[in-house]
């Protein structure tokens, strides 16, 4: 196949390849095909999957493909080891993005499996501060507080600085509508916070591996 421009070569193979399917396509050899593929992966028009036995499988777009930082769900699963979440839609962030941001976004999705799973997330929180701002931010700062003292119930985390604690009464929320408190074992924390706890003894047992 006579390929006059990059253009065109991009226009040509773009979609899912495997380095056959390219030596085949442009009519080169496997070598040619890899030393080919090994520059587009360079230029960002390739990203690959597979490793090891898997036969390996290139993507290959004629817009460059940055490199993806790690979103809500990526970073829920990475410390969530029992309960792992299948993302529903692609969550795509910029910049600094770690556990406090995921916790952060967690609560606002609604989701009684995704919030579950983001408990673990508390473990791994060290910018007290920045979870604090990022709450008001999102009037959510009493939900967080509530799940912190769940929590705090069943695993090791950082302390949580005194000032940041709730001083005067507040609003009832929930962490989910409508979701009412129903664990004697929660009821402080609904008290202290004003906020409904959604979960039960056996939904906190499946999180925690119980």
């Amino acid at each position: 196949m006579n390929i006059k421009n990059q253009e065109q070569l991009l226009h040509t193979l773009e979609g899912l390849h495997t380095i056959e399917t390219i030596a085949t396509t442009l009519n080169i050899t496997k070598q040619s095909a890899l030393n080919l593929i090994t520059k587009l992966k360079r230029q960002q028009y390739v990203t690959v999957s597979g490793k090891g036995k898997t036969k390996r499988l290139y993507k290959i777009t004629q817009l460059k493909q940055r490199p993806r930082v790690p979103g809500m769900f990526d970073i829920i699963n990475k410390y969530s080891p029992h309960m792992k979440l299948n993302p529903w839609y692609d969550h795509q962030v910029h910049g600094t993005y770690g556990p406090e941001e995921a916790l952060i976004d967690a609560i606002e999705t609604q989701s009684f499996r995704v919030i579950l799973a983001s408990l673990h997330l508390f473990r791994h929180i060290k910018n007290w501060p920045k979870v604090y701002q990022l709450a008001k931010q999102k009037d959510s700062w009493q939900k967080i507080g509530a799940l912190y003292d769940l929590t705090k119930l069943y695993f090791k985390v950082r302390h949580l600085p005194q000032k940041y604690k709730p001083l005067h009464a507040k609003k009832k929320l929930y962490i989910i509508k409508e979701y009412q408190t129903t664990e004697k074992k929660f009821q402080p924390i609904t008290q202290k916070w004003h906020v409904n706890i959604p979960f039960r003894l056996g939904d906190i047992q499946k999180t925690i591996g119980g």
